[in-house]
């Protein structure tokens, strides 16, 4: 027997040698041999042997390799550690991160993804109210002032998500969270329930029906909804997508209760191998029972994610304009809002303690309207500690 045989027995059967070390060419015949057994339809087989060169050599190529047939086969949990850790070593370049980003997030929701964490929340205006201004009562001014002045605040965001990817395509989801400030009237709930799956039909393409509740003193909404998305892949290191929404907004004043349309483009682009530029391009609108309430808004955002000596550091900035359709006779004018957000995020793979991440946030917002009242600005910030499991 010829000794790359040799090696291959004993390769496939898993055992280390030091007496004899694989070249280069004898771990790369092996692992073609490994894919025509995979294409053949022998995936115990070509499982084995990419075990064994695993074993023998570490490279990311084989490991990948070896989390797919993994995942093929069912055994989603052993693809999910082989495919994290291809994607946290030092070495790994962003263009291929994010290429195993799709495949990680396909392993975790086969087994079960569940996050949980918290955010511990500084904010300068947490009611977002402003400091009083003028408006108009059949052409007399009057002087508004806001029903809370503007106050530093601390609270803390619970959150918590479960995702589930079955056997049958379906994809489900459930997230919650919670925000609590000690004064009633800033505290409020969210929650969404949804299942989806991919269309056959359409290659990429995803379609979801969902309900979303947010629960609060003033305000509180349930909002059943249909939505459908699709991403193209335009290169290795550049993906866009389009998404639509339509629901029906059902809120606790019946006013504003009526048809919700969303409509959103996205993408991203890795210019350097440690370097994503992403943003998001949106449009919605609510056309309410009262007019007064029907509103069209327009939102982009835009950012920057940066690796930087295992620092990962996302500076964003969100632009939002809402148009109000209604003429109001208290101001005279259709009113007219911008709103504006930058933010920066920090976290570090270095920073973990028993799988808890923390990630530290700072923004700045603030809203200029055309109706004084409406004006507002507020300074915040976050620490964020999550849990993957």
């Amino acid at each position: 027997m010829t000794r790359i045989g040799v090696l291959a027995g004993l390769l496939l059967a898993g055992v280390a040698t030091n007496a004899v070390a694989a070249t280069p060419a004898e771990i790369e015949a092996g692992f073609r041999q490994a894919m025509i057994e995979a294409r053949e339809g022998r995936p115990d087989v070509a499982i084995q042997r990419l075990r064994a060169l695993a074993s023998e050599t570490g490279a990311p190529r084989i490991r990948l390799e070896l989390g797919l047939l993994l995942l093929r086969t069912g055994d989603s949990a052993g693809a999910l550690t082989l495919f994290r850790q291809v994607y946290l070593e030092a070495g790994t370049p962003q263009t291929v991160r994010r290429n195993i980003l799709p495949l990680i997030e396909e392993a975790e929701l086969r087994v079960l993804r569940v996050r949980y964490g918290a955010r511990i929340i500084t904010d300068s205006n947490p009611s977002q109210v402003s400091e009083g201004g003028t408006i108009y009562f059949n052409g007399v001014p009057l002087e508004y002032q806001p029903p809370a002045r503007k106050e530093t605040a601390y609270g803390i965001e619970p959150w918590f998500s479960a995702e589930k990817l079955w056997q049958n395509g379906y994809l489900t989801k459930f997230n919650a969270s919670a925000r609590l400030f000690e004064e009633d009237d800033l505290r409020r709930g969210r929650f969404q329930i949804a299942a989806g799956r991919r269309v056959a039909a359409v290659p990429g393409l995803f379609a979801q029906v969902s309900v979303d509740t947010e629960i609060a003193n003033h305000g509180s909404y349930v909002l059943p909804s249909i939505e459908s998305w699709k991403r193209f892949r335009l290169s290795d290191t550049a993906g866009v997508g389009l998404g639509g929404q339509v629901g029906y907004r059902v809120s606790q004043e019946a006013d504003v209760s009526g048809p919700f349309y969303r409509g959103y483009v996205f993408g991203d682009w890795t210019f350097q191998p440690n370097a994503t530029v992403f943003g998001r391009l949106s449009a919605e609108m609510l056309d309410s029972r009262n007019d007064f309430y029907d509103y069209v808004s327009t939102r982009v955002d835009f950012g920057f994610n940066l690796d930087i000596a295992d620092v990962d550091v996302t500076p964003q900035v969100s632009w939002k304009q809402t148009w109000f359709v209604e003429y109001s006779p208290f101001w005279g004018n259709h009113r007219k809002d911008t709103t504006i957000r930058p933010e920066v995020t920090v976290s570090s793979g270095q920073l973990e303690w028993n799988g808890i991440r923390p990630e530290i946030s700072a923004f700045y917002e603030w809203r200029s309207s055309n109706v004084e009242i409406y004006k507002y600005d507020q300074l915040g910030g976050y620490v964020n500690l999550r849990k993957l499991f």
